[in-house]
């Protein structure tokens, strides 16, 4: 490993594109996010319906759904949150467990953040305050083909994301009323179908195949057995750091032979 920011990033910063010497690829506008972000936008129609209707059954109103939505923007911890809130858990219990939740986010921030540090410091605080786990993948597929992410691209794939969000949760929980399980709908699969998705682009994407199967392969185990032993957003951060470990030393190796 070099001591450079951009090499230590576990998001490759190469050309795989497959360009001839001194051409160069459009940075990418905002629709240009906008379209990129369309794996993202149809996975949260059915989980945004799915939260809105386990958020209306457990009697949160939809104004609240919607204002959640808007502010907290996670899906993971805001079904979290409802849970706790159905169990009448105090608020205090409630931010530590979404801060738990949430703790990934700073490996993501961290791994974007060569990428975007020439921006200004607001610039930054928007793309950062709409990171998702979503948004985070498609931002890392596209940074690891080469291309070069503009301010504008994220704002692009964060706007349409969060938009789609905040509609479907609020559709979700107007609609809650009317559909009692959601599992016959296939929502509860939704989550993982969309993740695996983002996944293989991730992996078709890569120059070593083999690299992103063996890291995602290793980042799932660990994050399988570590739910058996810590909890799960523990498991979550650990197999993050231990993928991000083993694809950072795999394409170092690979990039010596």
């Amino acid at each position: 490993m070099t001591d450079t920011p951009e090499q230590n990033c576990t998001i490759s910063d190469h050309d795989a594109t497959g360009l001839e010497a001194g051409d160069v690829e459009p940075a990418g506008g905002y629709f240009d996010g906008v379209k990129d972000a369309s794996p993202v936008i149809l996975g949260f129609i059915a989980i945004g319906l799915a939260f809105g209707v386990v958020a209306k059954t457990a009697g949160i109103t939809v104004s609240e759904v919607a204002l959640m939505s808007l502010i907290l923007y996670a899906g993971s911890a805001q079904f979290v949150t409802v849970g706790l809130i159905a169990a009448g858990m105090p608020a205090s219990a409630i931010v530590v467990t979404i801060f738990l939740v949430n703790v990934r986010h700073l490996l993501y921030s961290a791994a974007i953040s060569p990428h975007v540090r020439h921006l200004s410091v607001w610039k930054n605080a928007l793309i950062g305050a709409e990171l998702t786990d979503e948004s985070f993948a498609v931002a890392s597929s596209r940074l690891a083909r080469g291309l070069p992410a503009s301010a504008g691209w994220f704002f692009g794939v964060n706007n349409a994301s969060h938009a789609t969000w905040v509609v479907c949760t609020t559709l979700g929980a107007i609609l809650g009323s009317s559909i009692a399980d959601t599992r016959v709908l296939g929502f509860d699969f939704a989550l993982a179908a969309m993740f695996a998705a983002l996944l293989i682009l991730q992996i078709a994407n890569r120059p070593k195949v083999w690299t992103a199967v063996v890291t995602a392969s290793v980042g799932g185990l660990v994050a399988v057995c570590g739910s058996l032993i810590f909890p799960a957003s523990w498991a979550i951060v650990a197999a993050t750091l231990v993928a991000a470990t083993t694809g950072a030393v795999l394409e170092g190796r690979a990039g010596q032979s």
